[in-house]
């Protein structure tokens, strides 16, 4: 039988790390078992779905490179079908029809007890005229065990499902029976979602079990944000969209997400070529994974650094509009300052920053930046004359220079490097200095220095 899995968000906002870590799961799972990956949208809730939010979970599981095989299902589109299946339900008594109002099943669940319908065994006494629900008529005396492939055998008593609404008093079908009936559909053979789910599979096991449909589970453990609460939408910054608009690559956003839970070894970087020939559920934990935002940073850092700077700059250029408006450099100057800026960057929007920061002058300094740059006077003539003596303009001619007026002084580096970088850069840190000026070149170097 084809391994065939499947992502089936609500298009009720953006695509977040959560649930792009479910699609991945997925999606790995069916390659590595040479099967297929297929998304279905849950819109049934049309108050609360948006064409915008569908759009933008498409593009964000293109922008990850998590292809989708076949036509993407709209849950919406199968609602007749899930009708019919209720009406089967209910013809093979399996299922009843439940005319209890709103308000006494309101009473029984402020009262905390479990609801039971007196009308699951009374159907040949149904009323005329009255408004109905139909509700799934769950097996008693009877244990449910879901052979989970993460979380091991897990085991429920039949007196803690009820016999829960398939079908509305409106004549909606609800989640529950819909995403059941569309798994046996479209044939899922492995059900791979949050461990959130876990009541709703021994709930939705009932209805495969009545329509002899046997799919696997497994439930993944969630992500805890670093207060160690369940991440939610609410978190900042969890979209992919957010994500790739900060600069973040979709390389390590994958890496980053498959480590949150699965291990190989005591290897750290993945690509997405080697996920897909070795992922393996077994190698899933149990407990919940913690969001390290350093840890993204640490990969995204290492992915930019394998970039080529020409391959960094057509991205920024075609995605940045600060960037692209930039006319302080050229685009030699550009890609110099990018290889400079890289290595040091978690983002790429970072070397944006990095780089705009290089096109102004720093007019507002510190109490302490000042006093640096007071005793910074006496030197200035002297580093303004040894950088214009230089005849070939590179990194290790203004190396010299600058160790010649170290050593004519009789200073240490810090009392030259520190204001010169100042002056040059507007911090007091960053990469090579001599690197810096190489690209600034003389003119625009001595002007900043004499400002």
């Amino acid at each position: 039988m084809t391994v065939i899995t499947r992502f089936a968000p609500s298009p009720t906002g953006a695509l977040h790390l959560g649930g792009a870590r479910t699609a991945l799961f997925n999606y790995l799972y069916a390659k590595k078992n040479n099967g297929k990956f297929r998304l279905r949208i849950e819109d049934t809730d049309k108050s609360r779905n948006t064409d915008e939010s569908i759009k933008s979970i498409t593009k964000s599981l293109g922008w990850l490179g998590l292809q989708v095989d076949d036509d993407i299902i709209y849950q919406s589109e199968n609602q007749t079908e899930h009708l019919q299946i209720a009406e089967s339900l209910l013809a093979k008594g399996l299922a009843y029809k439940c005319f209890h109002d709103k308000e006494y099943i309101q009473q029984l669940s402020n009262s905390k007890k479990k609801f039971f319908s007196e009308w699951r065994d009374k159907q040949n006494k149904i009323p005329a005229n009255k408004d109905f629900c139909i509700r799934i008529k769950s097996p008693v005396n009877h244990n449910h065990v879901i052979k989970d492939k993460i979380q091991g055998n897990v085991k429920v008593s039949a007196n803690e499902i009820d016999d829960y609404i398939i079908i509305r008093s409106d004549g909606t079908p609800t989640f529950l029976l819909s995403s059941a009936v569309d798994d046996v559909k479209m044939k899922i053979t492995d059900i791979i979602r949050g461990d959130d789910h876990l009541t709703n599979s021994f709930r939705q096991k009932i209805i495969f079990e009545f329509l002899n449909y046997k799919p696997n589970f497994a439930h993944i453990s969630l992500i805890h944000n670093k207060d160690n609460q369940k991440m939610s939408k609410r978190d900042s910054s969890t979209s992919l969209i957010d994500y790739k608009i900060k600069g973040y690559l979709p390389e390590a956003i994958i890496n980053y997400l498959v480590r949150l839970g699965w291990s190989y070894g005591d290897q750290e970087i993945f690509s997405i070529d080697f996920l897909k020939k070795n992922f393996d559920l077994n190698n899933l934990g149990k407990s919940p994974a913690r969001f390290d935002e350093k840890k993204l940073n640490f990969l995204n850092n290492f992915y930019i650094k394998k970039m080529k700077n020409k391959e960094i700059f057509d991205y920024l250029e075609n995605n940045d509009e600060q960037l692209k408006n930039i006319d302080f450099f050229n685009q030699k100057e550009l890609i110099e300052l990018i290889s400079i800026f890289k290595d040091r960057s978690s983002s790429l929007n970072e070397i944006t920053s990095n780089v705009l920061q290089m096109t102004s002058v720093k007019n507002n300094f510190t109490n302490e930046e000042k006093l640096i740059l007071e005793n910074f006077e006496k030197y200035k003539s002297s580093i303004c004359d040894k950088f214009s003596s230089i005849i070939e303009w590179d990194e290790s001619n203004i190396e010299k220079k600058i160790k010649e007026v170290i050593e004519y002084y009789k200073i240490d580096f810090k009392s030259i490097g520190i204001p010169l970088r100042l002056l040059i850069t507007g911090s007091l840190f960053g990469p090579s200095l001599s690197k810096i000026i190489k690209v600034l070149g003389l003119e625009k170097t001595i002007r900043r220095i004499n400002r």
